[in-house]
């Protein structure tokens, strides 16, 4: 009988291997090295279905072999080496192996594009960009080089090239799913939401189950308000996440449609196991000194976040408190930006650097106290953190929920958004604030109401209204609406308009579900000053579930008009239900949607009843906390000393609740 040759032996192991039968493939690879234990490529096998099959140990001993029997290699076979490396994130280790191989044979275009994408996870963008380059002039019909490049070019803001090279990537290999996504995230960024959707549904027809793209589209399609089909798809997410445990999607997204603290703590935890540097070296902390604290963000400008912190920055006690600001977002040069980076000791704009390069500044700067006010939003660093830049890491404002990683130390909540028992959700220690966590810091005053008339309102008949962007609008919560013009006569909803197509869908659904298209009243964006102008014609504000109002819950109260909510148990479904506790107006916290509806039609049959509530919150806004801006610097201020003294003792982050 004929002895199979051990390149035999290892042809038959791979085939089993493709097979899926990962028993036999270890089998017939030890038949190999059992006669052959210096045959180098049997022991990459080894390592490769060690890794394959998630058995760490025996990964470590077969690569320790394969690197032992590396000398001479080819740079395929280096190339392998690097990325067994890579996959445990060996990125110092791996980088050597990808740099061998390309010395080994420098028109070897894979080594170059692998080279780049271990360069370009560590942050080392130069390093990553000139090996894309270089395996794009070797291989100008490589995709993958092209994708990657484009990710490169994504990631530096450079949208235009991105979108080139991502669309090269798939011209090149019309059924690469990745590309296809990522050119999909692109179009996202641009607005173009039709375009991005259809990209992201080519992904997953060239990829069943691919968990980020099916997100992708899932929030294209509530962008758009495409809700035909949504449950299936939100069926394909969740089948997805099964299928691959490994699988990441955006946990802003997620917060959208779904409410289960402990569902998105997982899906946070996955977005952040992503994010695995090396800490930067830690550094002595001085005690009887200023603390420096460093706020990290990209919305100092007319935006949301800003109309809640604008005065907190400038608010903070010089005397113990000396205030840095960092921007990597846009300067609108509005006035509000002005005035916001006029209020720290220290501001600087620091798009121009990555994530590692915004560490390595923070920790030269010497902050004591990071405060990230993105979380897991729209354009986000967050990951800065993981970089491990300060003593002490805090999570605020932004993002309502866990980041689900071990290099954030505090999330600052209330008792309202995390009640007590409800910690164990978030990876953070949890600081509960004395009421509200929102700062209401507010810069804009209301301008002089309009008429209704001139807002485009009936002059008479019941205004509901929701100024929540339109993928917090979900097909049950219309329904429930229109359910509610049908039961008050002369009724109409005031909703926000963010483009033609989207104000015609909901005039179609609103029609399909019985409702005269002219019920429904768009309101375009306005100056925030205007804006709160005009809220105030509002009668009743209606809240959005399972992802609440968040600033324009506040905006409403302060504009004097009533807001009904409906809480569960996430951060997001809660927080309207916090600024109507710091208001006191409890009684507007349903935690039923029949009981909302009831609550609902009440409000608008019993005019009195409603005078009632609009004559309370007049009052309360000038005396209760939710806009009491001091006493929230107050109490923040408080929650930064104690968990400053915590770290000059030595000990660990643990929550608590402020007094």
């Amino acid at each position: 009988m004929t002895q199979l040759t051990p390149q035999a032996l290892l042809a038959i192991a791979h085939q089993r291997r493709q097979a899926g039968d990962l028993l036999a493939a270890e089998n017939f690879s030890n038949m190999v090295l059992e006669k052959h234990p210096d045959y180098r490529e049997a022991w990459l096998f080894k390592a490769q279905l060690a890794e394959l099959g998630g058995k760490a140990e025996e990964l470590a001993a077969a690569l320790a072999k394969v690197e032992r029997h590396s000398l001479g290699a080819s740079a395929a076979y280096l190339t392998d080496m690097g990325n067994l490396y890579r996959s445990q994130r060996q990125h110092a280790e791996a980088g050597k192996a990808y740099r061998r191989a390309v010395e080994t044979q420098p028109d070897y275009a894979q080594g170059w594009n692998n080279l780049g994408v271990n360069a370009h996870e560590r942050g080392d963008n130069a390093t990553a960009e000139a090996a894309y380059l270089q395996a794009m002039a070797l291989a100008p019909d490589l995709a993958l080089a092209h994708n990657n490049y484009a990710a490169l070019r994504h990631l530096a803001g450079d949208l235009n090239a991105a979108s080139q090279h991502y669309r090269l990537a798939i011209e090149l290999d019309p059924g690469y799913a990745v590309a296809w996504k990522n050119y999909g995230s692109i179009l996202q960024e641009q607005g173009r939401y039709a375009e991005a959707m259809h990209a992201y549904d080519q992904a997953v027809r060239h990829r069943l189950h691919y968990a980020d793209a099916i997100s992708g589209s899932l929030y294209m399609r509530l962008n758009l308000l495409e809700w035909d089909g949504l449950s299936q798809q939100l069926g394909s997410l969740s089948t997805a996440l099964q299928h691959d445990k490994t699988a990441r999607i955006s946990p802003f997204v997620h917060m959208a449609v779904d409410s289960n603290p402990a569902t998105q703590q997982q899906i946070s935890q996955r977005w952040a196991s992503h994010y695995t540097p090396q800490p930067l070296p830690g550094r002595a902390v001085t005690p009887g000194k200023r603390i420096r604290l460093g706020y990290v963000g990209a919305d100092f400008f007319a935006h949301a976040t800003s109309w809640l912190t604008a005065g907190l920055f400038a608010g903070h006690d010089r005397t113990r408190f000396e205030v840095w600001g960092y921007d990597y977002g846009l300067d609108d040069n509005s006035a509000v930006r002005g005035q916001i980076s006029n209020s720290f000791d220290h501001f600087a704009q620091v798009h121009t650097l990555d994530a590692e390069q915004l560490a390595q500044r923070l920790r030269d700067d010497e902050i004591d106290i990071l405060i990230d006010l993105k979380g897991w939003t729209r354009n986000s660093r967050s990951q800065v953190m993981a970089w491990r830049p300060a003593p002490v890491q805090v999570h605020y404002l932004a993002y309502p929920g866990t980041l689900g990683a071990n290099w954030c130390d505090y999330l600052i909540a209330d008792k309202r958004v995390i009640p007590p028992g409800a910690e164990q959700y978030y990876n953070e220690a949890v600081i509960r604030l004395p009421h509200c966590y929102q700062i209401n810091a507010r810069l804009a005053n209301a301008s002089p109401a309009p008429g209704r008339q001139a807002v485009g309102l009936p002059e008479t008949g019941f205004v509901f209204c929701c100024f929540n962007q339109h993928y917090k609008l979900l097909p049950a919560m219309f329904d429930l609406w229109m359910q509610l013009l049908q039961q008050v006569p002369g009724s109409v909803l005031w909703l926000l308009a963010t483009s033609p197509h989207n104000c015609e869908r909901l005039r179609q659904e609103a029609h399909k579900r019985g409702v005269a298209a002219d019920r429904l009243v768009f309101a375009p964006p306005l100056a925030q000053g205007e804006h709160l102008a005009r809220l105030a014609l509002a009668d009743l504000a209606l809240d959005t579930l399972p992802c609440n109002a968040h600033t324009t819950a506040s905006d409403a109260l302060w504009a004097g008009v009533p807001l009904l909510t409906c809480v569960a148990d996430s951060f997001a479904s809660r927080v309207a239900a916090s600024c109507l506790q710091a208001i006191g107006l409890p009684e507007l916290v349903t935690t039923s949607l029949p009981t909302y509806q009831a609550l609902a039609r009440q409000l608008a049959t019993e005019p009195g009843q409603l005078a009632a509530l609009r004559a309370r919150l007049a009052d309360n806004r000038e005396n209760w906390p939710l806009f009491d801006s001091q006493a929230s610097i107050a109490a923040l201020e408080r929650a930064y000393e104690a968990i400053w003294a915590r770290q000059l003792a030595g000990l660990p982050p643990a929550g608590f609740d402020l007094p």
